[in-house]
């Protein structure tokens, strides 16, 4: 005969539980402290307290038949009050929380998605958060920015001054899969002989005309963030530069430092050949760029079948966004400054 250390001992967590709660009943513990150590809610210790005094311990188990293997009405009511009052829940977090609560366990996933339905939570995906992201610190220094940028206001009007805004993109030929409208049951393939193969792209985008430009490094890293910066005097050679970017190393290591010590040499700030500003950290979403390396990366997407080579990806890539007008509300959290009547 089936006894209560049968079910203890055997391997099914939840068993274990109502046989537990059950004994510990039997042995005068108190119900809080039955909760306490098995984690249930004291309706949970009442509920199987009752069926093995009417039915016996083989009615704990599983997949015993003689019970009732789902949620009373109030049970029910009960559950969906508290999944109305969760931001969001997976079916095993609800699978979890019925089962310590109220000792069920259904049989089908289904019956899960109905409660999670009648709570009206649906399925979507997660999007990913950065946790050391700060709001406020992301308005403070676009405030300190656009502060800035009015002490140049003048010059950058006359169109003395360049204001930039910089990031750089890597670049891989997997970066042109995508989705397309296929026969069923067959899959749609793009030839890639490297899926890692890479370039390195810096950009910037002008916040005065909006004008995109772009050339392709090695790697992002100190060097090339300063042949970068030569390559935009060399098209702005009697301009000031403002370099708005993130807090990349290379954007500030010693050669970038070095680089800035002698262009600026012997000048007052207001002087400076190039200055750098820094945005906030953790924030890329405030970098307009990104938003332009993104519109790069689904035009190739679109045109996977003509990009065969990697060659030709990062050709397509390169004369999609170079020199091209890109119309972005961003630009105006950093360039509000009026122009001339």
């Amino acid at each position: 005969m089936l006894t209560l250390n049968d079910i203890i001992d055997s391997n099914e967590n939840l068993e274990m539980k109502r046989a537990l709660a059950v004994k510990m009943i039997l042995l005068d513990f108190r119900t809080e402290d039955i909760c306490a150590v098995l984690d249930v809610s004291d309706s949970f210790v009442s509920k199987w307290k009752i069926i093995d005094e009417d039915q016996g311990a083989s009615a704990l188990q599983l997949h015993y038949k003689g019970g009732t293997g789902f949620l009373t009405e109030a049970e029910r009511e009960v559950v969906i009050y508290h999944l109305k009052n969760q931001p969001h829940c997976t079916v095993e977090e609800l699978k979890d929380y019925i089962e310590r609560h109220y000792g069920v366990v259904y049989q089908s996933r289904q019956s899960y998605y109905d409660l999670l339905k009648e709570a009206r939570l649906s399925w979507h995906r997660t999007q990913a958060v950065n946790p050391k992201h700060d709001e406020a610190q992301v308005l403070l220094r676009r405030q300190e920015i656009n502060a800035k940028l009015e002490a140049h206001q003048a010059e950058i009007v006359s169109g003395e001054v360049i204001v930039f805004v910089e990031d750089e993109c890597h670049l891989v030929w997997g970066d042109t899969l995508g989705y397309v409208w296929g026969r069923r049951n067959e899959r749609t393939e793009v030839p890639i002989q490297n899926v890692k193969q890479r370039q390195t792209y810096y950009g910037v985008l002008n916040l005065d005309n909006q004008e995109f430009i772009l050339n392709p490094y090695a790697s992002g890293n100190g060097e090339c963030t300063v042949e970068f910066i030569q390559y935009l005097r060399g098209l702005y050679p009697d301009k000031k530069l403002i370099l708005i970017w993130d807090g990349a190393t290379y954007h500030h290591g010693k050669k970038m430092q070095a680089y800035l010590g002698q262009v600026n040499q012997g000048l007052e700030e207001k002087d400076w050949k190039v200055t750098c500003l820094l945005l906030a950290p953790n924030a890329p979403e405030q970098n307009p760029v990104e938003d332009v390396w993104l519109r790069g990366k689904n035009f190739l997407r679109s045109h996977f079948y003509e990009n065969n080579t990697f060659q030709k990806v990062k050709m397509s890539f390169f004369n999609f966004l170079n020199n091209k007008v890109f119309n972005l509300g961003k630009c105006g959290w950093y360039m509000n400054i009026p122009q001339p009547e």
